[in-house]
């Protein structure tokens, strides 16, 4: 059997996601999450010209802390 390597995140291309792919992303269902973290400034917010939608660069949402579990 092959050894499964997974990449780095920051071997991927730094492509858009919207609010809710990101929250898929970080492991919710629910998009608000991100909300809060762009509120808090954790995450930077784009939009692009004619639209409503708000976009967020993958590597920024990749490269968030981890919060840790309690036990």
């Amino acid at each position: 059997m092959d050894d499964l390597t997974i990449e780095h995140y920051t071997n991927h291309p730094n492509y858009f996601l919207t609010m809710s792919q990101s929250a898929r992303v970080l492991g919710n269902k629910d998009y608000r999450i991100v909300e809060r973290l762009i509120e808090k400034g954790f995450l930077k917010a784009f939009s692009l010209p004619g639209t409503k939608r708000i976009l967020l660069r993958y590597h920024d949402v990749m490269s968030l802390p981890e919060n840790p579990k309690k036990n």
